[in-house]
Parts: C-alpha cells; sequence; structure tokens
C-alpha cells in the first residue's frame, strides 16, 4: 500500500512538473522572429505578447523587404516600450543598409496600439493628407513623391501608413 502511494504521488509530482513546463514555454511563445526579438531588446522594448489576441485575421507585427536588396536585409517591426510613456510602442527599422533610409530615423515612437504591418509602392504619392510623426498637427508638404515605399499598419478596416520623405517620417491615418 505505501509503494502504491509513493508511486501515485511520484506520478502526480511529474505531471505537476511536466504542465508547469509547458505552461512555461507558451507562455514564451514568440509573436516574431528571435532576432527581432532580440533587437528590439537593445532597444528597450519587447514585443508585443498579446498581438494575435483579437478576432479575424491580421497580418504579423513585422515586415520584411522596406528597402531595396535582398527582403532579409531590412524589416520594419512592432515592440513595447518597457519603461512607461505616452507613446508607448516603437516601430523599429532593422536594415543592413541604414543609409538606404536617407536621413530618416530607424525608431517612430507611436502612441495606437500595433496593427499588423505590410507594405505598399505607390506612384505619385501627395504628401499633403500626411502629418510629420514628430509634430502630428503640422501636415505634409505640398510635394509629391513619384515612387514610394510605405509601410501600412493595417486591422479591422483602420489604416496608419507611413513614408520617409527627406529625412522624416510621415503618416497618413484612414478609416
Amino acid at each position: 500500500m505505501t509503494f502504491t502511494r509513493t508511486m501515485t504521488a511520484t506520478a502526480v509530482l511529474v505531471l505537476l512538473v511536466l504542465c508547469t513546463t509547458v505552461r512555461v514555454e507558451s507562455a514564451e511563445a514568440l509573436v516574431m522572429p528571435r532576432d527581432l526579438v532580440d533587437f528590439a531588446q537593445t532597444a528597450g522594448c519587447s514585443p508585443v505578447n498579446d498581438f494575435f489576441e483579437r478576432p479575424g485575421a491580421v497580418d504579423p507585427p513585422y515586415v520584411y523587404g522596406l528597402l531595396p536588396g535582398d527582403k532579409e536585409d531590412s524589416v520594419a517591426f512592432w515592440c513595447k516600450k518597457r519603461a512607461p510613456s505616452d507613446k508607448p510602442y516603437l516601430l523599429l527599422i532593422k536594415a543592413t543598409n541604414a543609409e538606404q533610409l536617407m536621413g530618416c530615423a530607424t525608431k517612430i515612437e507611436w502612441w495606437n496600439y500595433p496593427r499588423g504591418l505590410s507594405l505598399e509602392t505607390r506612384t505619385n504619392l501627395s504628401l499633403h493628407d500626411f502629418h510629420y510623426v514628430t509634430e502630428p498637427k503640422r501636415s505634409g508638404p505640398v510635394s509629391t513623391i513619384s515612387n514610394a515605399k510605405l509601410i501600412v499598419s493595417e486591422y479591422d478596416g483602420v489604416s496608419e501608413s507611413f513614408v520617409c520623405y527627406k529625412g522624416e517620417w510621415l503618416f497618413l491615418l484612414l478609416d
């Protein structure tokens, strides 16, 4: 009888250890590739772990191929700052050749909850409806970009498009 109790207690203990291990692994599930998680850590932020906890389809919080060249050489992705802030999110740009950003920052501080990322190329993009990221009340210039690459953050019909122009990031909010 004592042997049976000991075996039962051992089996329960093993089960608890296994359940705890599984729970820890699922808590560390990544919403983006490990190299982006590590890069985010160096920028003072972490992945947006609850990113996919919403209904419907959503693009991932990262997109490769922002700049010309190999797709893997440039990526834009969302992360959440570890320190409290009125702009708690960062849109980070990781690029092998950051000079291709033409002076635009590799970090965009943002206040809205991140949406799924994609890229769009537009011809003759008018900037007058855009606003400057660093001065959201300031309208974009009365200029047109002949071949613009936009980072689009979109979910459920609401989108924010980001474009680099003359060393500054501009955005357009559409709902």
